[in-house]
């Protein structure tokens, strides 16, 4: 039987792995100038905002889901 330090020590464990593979996944996409999510010149990064960075990352999410 699991205590609530447990659970919580579990949540963070999966936190933690979903961050390192949400920056290899950034590693692999090469910087281009242009927003990822909606194609807009950048100067620096790989998003124009946070907003496009959330959908970006949310597509991807799908697309390892759903196995595209």
């Amino acid at each position: 039987m699991s205590d609530i330090f447990d659970d919580a020590s579990e949540t963070e464990q999966l936190h933690r792995e979903l961050a390192i593979r949400v920056a290899r996944e950034y590693k692999r996409v090469p910087h281009s100038g242009h927003c990822l999510s909606c194609n807009e010149i950048v100067a620096r990064g790989r998003f124009c905002n946070a907003e496009c960075r959330e959908d970006w990352e949310l597509e991807q999410k799908i697309k390892r889901i759903t196995g595209r």
